[in-house]
């Protein structure tokens, strides 16, 4: 007992006795910042199904186009900037599931969803070179008519690599042309059993609120 020995941190004691220093944890609430965390299910038009996708408020703001193949601003992602606007991190779960990949014959979507109908693949020949039998192209990916990836200087489809948007698929030739839409993508249903799907992959993870749209 330390009572009138003052704290004890060098053998520098006379008094006899036990000395026992306390020190108080630091407290949780300032570790967490002032927002947290949310926990959200979506019926969304882009995204990877089955499965919690983590995102912070900076990488929504910067990368939405991506992350659910709308602008930030769009209307649709209204849900997703109300519940921002008071949690910097979102653990999302997209409910819909069943939907198809839009595809064409060079690519396919990389999720399912109505939004891979409105990727489009423009490939154009590289002004570096002319010669027929050494043609290479610049292949761009669109979505809308938002230049989302460019890849310079190729020669058939197994030159490409994935991107945010699509999985490049075979090993053909490529060929120029203005601008080829993918199609064939739909978003697909929202089951009852999705939100118990839910419950299940949402537990391992931490957060503060958790949320149900109503609508």
């Amino acid at each position: 007992m330390a009572l009138g020995g003052g704290m004890y941190t060098v053998q520098n004691k006379v008094l006899p006795g036990a000395y026992i220093n306390f020190v108080s944890a630091a407290r949780a609430s300032a570790t967490l910042g002032d927002r947290g965390t949310a926990a959200f299910p979506l019926s969304l038009d882009w995204g990877p199904e089955n499965e919690v996708v983590t995102i912070e408020n900076s990488e929504f703001q910067k990368g939405s186009l991506a992350l659910t193949g709308y602008a930030y601003t769009a209307d649709e992602l209204r849900p997703l900037r109300e519940i921002f606007a008071n949690a910097k991190t979102l653990h999302l779960f997209r409910l819909n599931s069943g939907g198809a990949k839009a595809a064409c014959k060079y690519a396919e979507a990389k999720y399912p969803g109505k939004i891979g109908n409105e990727l489009k693949i423009v490939i154009q020949q590289n002004e570096g070179f002319t010669v027929s039998t050494n043609e290479v192209y610049d292949v761009s990916t669109y979505i809308g008519t938002t230049l989302v990836d460019t890849q310079k200087a190729v020669k058939a489809v197994a030159d490409l690599s994935d991107n945010d948007y699509l999985h490049w698929k075979g090993s053909e030739a490529l060929t120029e042309n203005a601008g080829l839409l993918l199609t064939g993508g739909t978003t697909g249903a929202v089951q009852d059993a999705a939100y118990q799907t839910f419950l299940d992959k949402i537990e391992p993870y931490s957060f503060n609120a958790v949320g149900c749209d109503t609508k």
